[in-house]
C-alpha cells in the first residue's frame, strides 16, 4: 500500500510539471516576442497622430525624443515629438508622391518613393532652415513596389525592403531578399545582403512553436497563409538582428545576420492595423507606427528590457 502511494505521488509530480512546461510553451506561443528583448504585448507609449499623418508609411529617429517620418501622399519630412505626437516642423521637398521609404544616415536622410526612386536629402540654412535634394537615384532592383529603408551602422550600408516578389517560377516566388546599398558611393549600385526563403521561415517558425497565420485553399487544405511582403526595415542597435516588418500579414519578423529566425511576432491588430515604419532609438527601445485603419494613425514605443 504505502509503495502504490509513493508511485501516485510521483506521478502527480511530474503530471504537474509537464502541465507547467506546456502552459509556459502555449504562452510563449500565443504572446510570441519570447526571443527578443521587447514584449510587444506592453508598449511603454501609444502617440495618436493628427489625421493628416494618416498614411503614416515610414519611421527613422533623429533624436530620444523625436522620430521623423513621411506619409503616402506628399514629398514632405515631418518632425514629430515623442512626448505629445506634435508635429513640430514639416519640410517640403517636392510634389505630390507616394512616398513608402525614410532611414536618417547621420545627418543626412534617404526617402524613398514607392517605385525606386531615392531622394538624398540635407537641411541647409538660409534665412530659415530648410530641406535641399542633394539628389536623385533609382534603385537598381527588379522589384517595382518597395517600401523599406533602413540605415545599418554595422555595415554603413542603407538596407532595402522590396514589398512585392519577381517573378519565375516557385524557387523565384519563395526567395525574400534584403538589398542594400552604400550612401558614400555615387551610383549608388544595389547589392543583395540576405536572401530567405519563405517556405524555409515558416518551417523554422513552426519548429519553434511560434503561430504561423494559416489560410485553406480550395480544395480544402490548411496551408500557411504567411506572404511576407516587406513595409520597412531595421536593425537592431544591440544584436545587429534584421527586424522586418509586413504589413499584409501583420507581422514582425526577426533574423539575425545570417538570416536564420529569431523570432514571428503576430502585431495587435486593434492597436498596429497597419504597420509600415520601424525605428531604433538610442537607447535600444523600439518605435512602431502604422496607418489609420479605422482608427487614427500612431505611434508606438516598447522598451528595451533588461538583459536576461
Amino acid at each position: 500500500m504505502e509503495a502504490d502511494l509513493w508511485c501516485m505521488r510521483i506521478v502527480l509530480v511530474l503530471l504537474g510539471f509537464f502541465c507547467v512546461i506546456g502552459l509556459s510553451a502555449w504562452i510563449i506561443q500565443q504572446r510570441g516576442g519570447s526571443a527578443i528583448p521587447y514584449d510587444l504585448a506592453k508598449p511603454v507609449e501609444v502617440i495618436e497622430l493628427p489625421g493628416h499623418l494618416l498614411e503614416i508609411s515610414a519611421l527613422t529617429d533623429v533624436d530620444s525624443n523625436t522620430v521623423a517620418c513621411v506619409q503616402d501622399e506628399s514629398s514632405t519630412l515631418y518632425m514629430i515629438s515623442l512626448k505629445d505626437g506634435r508635429v513640430v516642423a514639416e519640410y517640403p521637398f517636392g510634389g505630390p508622391a507616394d512616398m513608402e521609404g525614410l532611414t536618417r544616415v547621420n545627418g543626412d536622410y534617404f526617402a524613398l518613393r514607392s517605385d525606386g526612386l531615392v531622394h538624398h536629402l540635407q537641411f541647409r540654412l538660409q534665412e530659415s532652415v530648410f530641406l535641399h535634394v542633394v539628389d536623385t537615384f533609382r534603385l537598381d532592383v527588379p522589384n517595382r513596389n518597395i517600401e523599406g529603408l533602413g540605415f545599418d551602422d554595422r555595415s554603413g550600408l542603407v538596407l532595402v525592403s522590396p514589398k512585392d516578389i519577381t517573378k519565375g517560377g516557385p524557387t523565384e516566388r519563395d526567395e525574400r531578399i534584403l538589398y542594400a546599398f552604400d550612401p558614400k558611393e555615387p551610383a549608388h549600385p544595389c547589392t543583395a545582403v540576405l536572401k530567405l526563403s519563405l517556405a524555409a521561415l515558416t518551417e523554422q517558425a513552426q519548429a519553434k512553436g511560434l503561430a504561423v497565420p494559416m489560410r485553406t485553399t480550395e480544395k480544402g487544405r490548411t496551408v500557411s497563409g504567411l506572404k511576407l511582403r516587406y513595409s520597412s526595415v531595421a536593425v537592431q542597435p544591440s544584436t545587429g538582428h534584421y527586424y522586418l516588418l509586413s504589413a499584409v500579414d501583420r507581422t514582425l519578423l526577426v533574423v539575425d545576420r545570417m538570416g536564420a529566425l529569431v523570432d514571428l511576432v503576430a502585431l495587435a491588430p486593434g492597436l498596429l492595423p497597419k504597420p509600415e515604419g520601424i525605428t531604433f532609438l538610442s537607447n535600444g527601445d523600439l518605435v512602431l507606427s502604422s496607418e489609420g485603419k479605422g482608427s487614427e494613425p500612431v505611434i508606438v514605443r516598447y522598451a528595451l528590457l533588461p538583459t536576461r
